[in-house]
């Protein structure tokens, strides 16, 4: 039986009853035994739990209020991306068509309207003009206040934003559309402008466009904002024998192949974040004979400097690497060492610029007298780009030196400090490994032409040999 068939019998067949156990063993814990998002979880997490006494559904397909079944079936099997909200594609369809009917048990009469299906315009394919006209509308219809002149979610109004329920809500990063919420396709994303986003400030936009057809440019463009990164299992850095610019911006930055890791919150040791603000760092690296240089992109909807008074911390990103690179598979704890055995730290930090540090444990950093770091911060529309440069040779125990052709372990960690990130309160990664390229030879450059001319030259001889023969 296809599978949309065999959706639209469970759809008529949802077993609220049923559905009610796997609500109590997967779903209470958040949203509470009553379904009014106040489950045992629920201070932990930011966004709060779906209050589902309200009949307000952030993700649907319609023009009314009430979702569809296969709405709120959607949000079951995939989740909210960017929430504390999982996809439960482990769960068999039936038991998540049976919660589906659990769930709207909950609002009572509150959907007791048929969801109205929104029908989109004729699709508009992605184009110079298009990208042109969406970006004008994004504009117009003053996207940007919520989303930023990029879409990374910095907009001057991000501050005031709140939930139906006086919650504070983020703008979506519009850059990074795997994690929006509803899905990542064309055709979601223009529902998502159609509709709108219920219990948020999110309006919906089919009515406010100057054409029909302008949703379709919206889309476009909004999609052209970021592609989604693959991400890396190795760092690799660049040779050059050219000088290094200090510049964030330079072009020689846009010439270096990037790699994208990704971040999670530290939830090892108290307090622990469980709602990262960094999920992504891009991580570019060039040496030649004197020096290595990173760059780190990173995005942050807030240039966030020190006050104690609104309880806002510095930004700060960090690379970590062991202070001695040896042979095998042995390498400091990852979460910045720990008594036994410290890491080398590269760090930049809001007020205080770069510095090298060592670190046995996250409440254990001390500055190297005497760093040779240095380095250059840009912040624009939402994202930060630093440029941090050291010397290949170590000068002293506590600090590596950097080989070509060593595979170097490597892990980062990353500070909002507008969203209280400070001390362990972070977004890390483990350990990678960091490689530097071998110079390329002059010889892949020699080789070919001379090959090329013995090869004519013994061409020559054979004819000159068959001709004496004749």
């Amino acid at each position: 039986m296809p599978l949309g068939s065999s959706r639209a019998v469970f759809a008529q067949a949802g077993d609220a009853g049923a559905g009610k156990a796997v609500y109590e063993r997967k779903c209470a814990l958040c949203h509470g035994e009553k379904g009014d998002g106040k489950g045992p979880a629920t201070e932990l997490l930011v966004p709060r739990p779906r209050d589902f006494t309200s009949g307000l559904y952030k993700i649907r397909s319609t023009l009314n209020k009430t979702p569809t079944d296969q709405d709120i079936f959607n949000v079951v099997t995939n989740g909210m991306p960017g929430t504390s909200m999982p996809d439960w594609k482990v769960l068999p369809e039936r038991d998540r068509w049976n919660l589906v009917a659990y769930i709207k048990a909950f609002a009572g009469d509150k959907l007791k309207d048929a969801p109205k299906k929104v029908d989109l315009p004729k699709e508009v394919a992605s184009s110079a003009e298009s990208l042109k006209r969406g970006k004008e509308m994004f504009e117009a219809i003053e996207c940007n206040k919520c989303h930023g002149n990029e879409g990374r979610a910095d907009g001057p109004s991000r501050p005031e934003l709140k939930d139906e329920w006086g919650q504070p809500v983020a703008p979506a990063n519009l850059a990074k559309r795997w994690t929006f919420r509803g899905g990542k396709d064309r055709k979601e994303i223009a529902t998502r402008l159609a509709v709108g986003v219920l219990g948020t400030p999110m309006p919906a936009f089919l009515e406010a466009v100057e054409k029909p057809e302008d949703i379709w440019h919206v889309t476009n463009y909004v999609i052209s904002l970021g592609e989604e990164p693959k991400f890396a299992t190795l760092v690799t850095v660049t040779a050059t024998k050219d000088a290094i610019p200090d510049d964030p911006a330079a072009e020689f930055w846009s010439k270096v192949p990037p790699s994208y890791l990704p971040l999670m919150g530290q939830v090892i040791i108290d307090p622990r974040n469980f709602n990262p603000s960094i999920d992504l760092v891009t991580v570019r690296g060039a040496w030649n004979e004197r020096e290595i240089v990173f760059q780190l992109t990173w995005d942050d909807p807030t240039e966030s400097k020190p006050d104690a008074a609104k309880k806002i911390f510095a930004d700060a990103i960090a690379l970590q690497f062991p202070p001695k690179i040896t042979p095998g598979p042995e390498r400091p704890y990852f979460l910045m060492g720990d008594d036994s055995d410290a890491v080398y730290l590269l760090r930049w930090e809001q007020g205080k610029g770069v510095m090298e540090a060592t670190a046995n444990g996250p409440a254990k950093i001390k500055a190297i007298a005497g760093g040779e770091v240095n380095g250059k911060i840009v912040y624009k529309d939402g994202r930060y780009r630093l440029v941090m440069r050291r010397a290949l040779a170590a000068t002293g125990d506590d600090r590596p030196t950097f080989q070509p052709g060593v595979f170097t372990p490597v892990a980062f960690q990353a500070w909002d400090g507008g969203e209280g990130e400070t001390g362990v309160r972070m977004s890390l990664t483990s350990w990678y490994y960091l490689h530097l390229e071998e110079p390329q030879s002059n010889r892949r450059f020699v080789v070919p032409p001379v090959v090329a001319l013995l090869t004519l030259a013994a061409m020559v001889l054979v004819v000159r040999a068959a001709n004496r023969r004749r």
